[in-house]
């Protein structure tokens, strides 16, 4: 999923890369109490039935799916953030409100790239290239996302190559 936000005063174009997630985090939580209670309430029934054994393996299920969905959670917490501007492109890389890493570029030097698979196996990769350095942006996009995201951000580096001669 991709934001584009434009500040026309200072002619900087943000672009927000994200994984698309169906679900928020307030709907996994109520997701998870939901089926914490609907199985807790099947537990019960079998413990005044007498059968006591269920109940080590419904806590057992509850934990493995509190666990998952609180991994899952933190997975898709992951963003990049490309600002161009006049005078410079920054790509941030952020995992909830931690930057993994962060690039800055010129961006008259900067050649788009959208590596397809020879084969159509894999997905295409969407590469900035500057000065020998290869920077893949968009791995959580799908491949139309990929191209759209391509295109935009090569007509707005032209146009900010524009504003500074």
């Amino acid at each position: 999923m991709v934001t584009t936000t434009s500040n026309l005063s200072t002619e900087c174009r943000t672009f927000e890369v994200r994984p698309n997630r169906s679900l928020s985090r307030e709907g996994m939580i109520v997701f998870f109490l939901a089926v914490a209670a609907l199985t807790l309430l099947v537990t019960v029934r079998f413990l005044l039935l007498g059968a006591w054994v269920i109940l080590p393996f419904a806590l057992l299920e509850i934990a493995v799916l509190g666990v998952s969905l609180y991994l899952f959670e933190r997975a898709s917490r992951y963003s990049e953030t490309i600002q161009i501007a006049p005078d410079s492109i920054l790509i941030t890389t952020r995992s909830g409100v931690d930057i993994l890493r962060e690039y800055r570029l010129q961006p008259y030097w900067v050649n788009i790239a959208l590596q397809r698979d020879p084969h159509h196996w894999y997905p295409s990769k969407l590469l900035l290239r500057s000065h020998g350095e290869c920077i893949e942006i968009g791995a959580c996009l799908t491949n139309a996302d990929r191209k759209t995201l391509a295109n935009t951000i090569t007509n707005a580096l032209e146009s900010c190559r524009k504003t500074t001669h």
